[in-house]
């Protein structure tokens, strides 16, 4: 223990920081095997920072880069500098299918994945999006009782009458939907075959007995709100999983920035983003507005990225259209 003492004492004056390096050390000395998540993004950043601070000659780090086939040139050129920082292999796995591919055979995302996901399927199913509430059965469409009781508000509420997985999260989205019905293919499959399946896929190759990615309780979305805490045992013969920046605001990102000199990648440090991920991603309210800047750097990524998602954009910006003549 001398060496993580000699780390501790000098970790900046930051519970989170302080905890968190502590905590990591403790669940990698109790395992053998760990998958890292690494994105280029300026979370899996600080994630390998600190692993690297805190690893033993105890647990093997495999760290692990999905390439969804739409990513940053900023983003690859940033992982060979963390491999040759850190001393380290980061394998670049690519999916059955890439976005491109996805998005041709199943549909473009629109809003976030919860909202691409129903519509897709209600799409699937000949949904009559004008339909009332009392024809829109099961048998009428089949097997997506679910996605009918979120389109009609039909999932219980929670006790302060509101529930994420419900289309009056979105404002007038079904009113706008029912004025203006989709006249292109929806889904959130892309992000399916290129994370999920690819993650999926390499765990059972290597076989690890610990995840790690670097998911923030701060982001919200879906993911957050089924999980509770930084740590989730092993399940269903599923590996343990951890995520050490759980608990992390951004200003503990700051703090642990500066005190370790840590360099993002040029998408924050000279594009100006504040997030990387998939390129121009529907499911980010700014995909439009970070294109224009991606047009300023990396022009040939900012037009492979409208060809894909175009239809979403121009459908979005008529929602947004929509509810401000509504506010008038």
């Amino acid at each position: 223990m001398n060496d993580i003492k000699a780390l501790l004492d000098a970790v900046p004056n930051n519970k989170n920081i302080f905890t968190t390096l502590l905590k990591a050390h403790s669940i990698l000395s109790s395992h053998t095997k760990c998958a890292v998540s690494v994105s280029g993004g300026s979370d899996s950043d600080i994630v390998m920072d600190l692993l690297e601070l805190v690893k033993s000659d105890s647990c093997e780090l495999a760290y692990v880069f999905f390439d969804t086939g739409l990513e940053y040139t900023a983003t690859k050129q940033h992982l060979d500098a963390l491999e040759h920082k850190y001393g380290a292999t980061i394998h670049r796995r690519k999916p059955r299918k890439t976005i491109p591919i996805a998005c041709r055979e199943h549909g473009i995302p629109f809003i976030s994945k919860d909202v691409s996901d129903v519509f897709g399927r209600l799409q699937r199913h000949g949904f009559d999006w004008s339909d009332i509430a009392e024809n829109a059965t099961a048998e009428k469409y089949g097997r997506c009782k679910s996605a009918l009781d979120w389109y009609f508000s039909r999932r219980p509420m929670s006790r302060n009458g509101t529930s994420i997985f419900d289309i009056k999260r979105y404002k007038l989205l079904r009113e706008f939907v029912i004025a203006n019905p989709p006249a292109f293919k929806i889904s959130e499959r892309c992000c399916y075959y290129t994370k999920k399946q690819t993650s999926t896929d390499f765990h059972r190759e290597y076989k690890p007995d610990l995840v790690i990615t670097g998911m923030r309780r701060a982001e919200g979305g879906r993911r957050a709100g089924s999980i509770s805490s930084c740590f989730t045992p092993q399940s269903n013969q599923s590996p343990d999983s951890y995520r050490p920046l759980w608990f992390w605001t951004d200003e503990d990102k700051a703090i642990y920035k500066l005190w370790r000199d840590i360099r993002y990648s040029d998408c924050y440090e000279i594009y100006g983003m504040k997030r990387t991920g998939c390129v121009g991603c529907p499911c980010n309210s700014r995909a439009e507005q970070e294109l224009e800047i991606t047009k300023r750097f990396e022009p040939h990524t900012a037009k492979a990225a409208r060809n894909i998602f175009g239809a979403s954009y121009i459908y979005r910006r008529q929602y947004a259209e929509f509810k401000s003549s509504f506010a008038r």
